[in-house]
């Protein structure tokens, strides 16, 4: 062979070499185009099961009146849309227990060996047809083991794809969020004492008639009032309350925030907000982070209190 017809060998088999691989192919198919539009998104991790509903810009949890974390939903959410294929994994049923992507979820450790993080399953309408997935284990060198129910295999995608530890997590930690620059005033309830009437002026929040604010202790009250997160959730008990704090806000606004300790463990139930909001809450307590409860709990001295 020479000549026209060796060059024309050659170059085709320079140019076949230096074809790329075609990328993975998508995760789940469809889902990066159906995202903005998705109305609905099901999960079930351990126990518990939850439906996402999507309510203009934000997620709300089906049956609990309340809005889901977008940090934990909307990552997943985009992470999904994302993520392909990059490794393609065990078809062995049998074997899907040892990367997290056996359904129902198996309690177990990871590979390498590390206790693996929570797994969970999704499912949602793309294309008008139901899409399982199910989020397998970290892997130790980045990215998430992971299964679509129907697929010929599992997966190991290069995506990181995270779930909470808690259920109790997926509940947006925000109880609600007052620019500081609204609230006219913070009033302290303690059994057997007066009532003490916070509010703003130069140099922050002091007794209301007071000249000046001493400490900063009024001032971290009313910003952790007018932002308070929870913990965790549960149904409304018994226990009584030790304080009642109300916030005071332009207009109408108000909200109250009855406080107990359980151990080391603070406790608020919502004794009144706004009626857009106040279904929220109604038969509800919240457990309240250290650096939110310790502001609330100021002794009355430091607040500038006679």
């Amino acid at each position: 062979m020479r000549g026209p017809a060796l060059s024309a060998l050659a170059l085709l088999v320079l140019s076949a070499c230096s074809r790329e691989a075609p990328p993975p192919a998508p995760l789940v198919p469809g889902l990066a185009e159906a995202l903005p539009a998705l109305a609905e998104v099901r999960l079930q991790q351990g126990d518990a099961s939850l439906v996402f509903e999507r309510e203009g810009e934000e997620w709300r949890i089906r049956d609990a009146a309340w809005r889901a974390d977008r940090r934990w939903l909307q990552p997943l959410l985009l992470g999904l849309a994302n993520a392909r294929c990059d490794e393609a994994r065990t078809a062995d049923p049998a074997r899907f227990e040892r990367i997290g992507v056996a359904w129902p979820a198996a309690a177990g450790v990871s590979p390498d060996g590390a206790f693996a993080r929570p797994t969970g399953g999704l499912s949602f309408i793309v294309d008008g047809r139901e899409m399982a997935v199910v989020v397998g284990y970290p892997q130790a060198r980045g990215g998430t083991y992971v299964r679509v129910e129907g697929a010929p295999h599992s997966c190991l995608s290069a995506a990181t794809l995270r779930l909470p530890a808690r259920v109790s997590e997926w509940f947006d930690p925000q109880l609600w969020r007052i620019p500081i620059e609204r609230v006219t005033a913070v009033v302290v309830e303690d059994p057997g004492a007066d009532a003490l009437r916070l509010v703003p002026g130069e140099g922050g929040f002091r007794p209301e008639g007071a000249i000046i604010a001493l400490t900063p202790d009024a001032d971290a009250l009313a910003s952790a009032l007018a932002a308070p997160r929870q913990l965790d959730l549960r149904a409304a008990g018994s226990a009584e309350p030790t304080r009642l704090l109300r916030l005071e806000g332009e207009g109408s606004l108000t909200y109250a925030l009855a406080v107990w300790r359980e151990g080391e463990a603070t406790w608020a139930r919502v004794i009144a907000a706004p009626d857009e909001a106040s279904a929220w809450y109604q038969g509800r307590e919240f457990r309240l982070p250290e650096d939110v409860a310790a502001p609330l709990w100021a002794d009355r001295g430091t607040l500038g209190a006679p």
